[in-house]
């Protein structure tokens, strides 16, 4: 793992009164923070990171300045992109914990629904059983009174022919013949008296 160098140069007094830069360990920095810093700017941190590391002893100092830049510019690059991906691993981490706690919270409850739901898919087929038979027997009782009504029909009938054949019985209503059965629900001929 490359060693993390801090990212800030300093100016420190050298034997002669004049100021030189100098780096602390720490991660690499071109100088710009999170302002894109000018060229000129850019240009001096990275002469200034080239400097510290030939001092350190990880340039070489005989390599030219454009190769040397391009190092420090792709170690920099590197730190910049592995701080990105540790950053995006610790948020990831975060998230993974707290939709783990969000999960664990939720799992009674989820129970609880899941039962809820059984419960009432139960009772659904119960009614649904109730009101299938409740519509069974309305068409049992409707197909009964229609042929009830039918039976009614043809006892009118026979009866209209009983009293025309009967002179004597003018003027007398059909329903006055006919005498209702509560049993049955249906209409029975009264017995003729002679």
């Amino acid at each position: 793992m490359a060693k993390e160098m801090k990212n800030t140069y300093q100016l420190t007094p050298n034997g002669d009164n004049t100021r030189s830069p100098i780096m602390e360990s720490g991660p690499i920095s071109l100088g710009h923070s999170t302002k894109v810093g000018t060229r000129s700017s850019i240009s001096a941190a990275l002469d200034a990171a080239i400097e510290r590391e030939i001092r350190m002893g990880k340039l070489d100092p005989n390599m030219d300045k454009k190769s040397m830049r391009r190092i420090i510019s792709n170690r920099y690059a590197a730190k910049k992109s592995h701080d990105k991906q540790v950053n995006k691993m610790t948020e990831l981490e975060t998230n993974r914990k707290k939709l783990e706690d969000i999960i664990t919270t939720l799992q009674p409850q989820i129970e609880h629904e899941r039962q809820l739901l059984s419960r009432l898919r139960i009772e659904n087929e119960m009614l649904a059983r109730q009101l299938q038979i409740r519509i069974d027997s309305n068409n049992m009782k409707s197909a009964q009174i229609a042929e009830k009504e039918k039976e009614r029909q043809w006892l009118k009938g026979l009866l209209s022919m009983q009293v025309q054949q009967q002179p004597e019985n003018e003027g007398t209503d059909v329903f006055d013949l006919l005498e209702f059965d509560p049993n049955n629900f249906s209409y029975v001929c009264k017995p003729r008296s002679y």
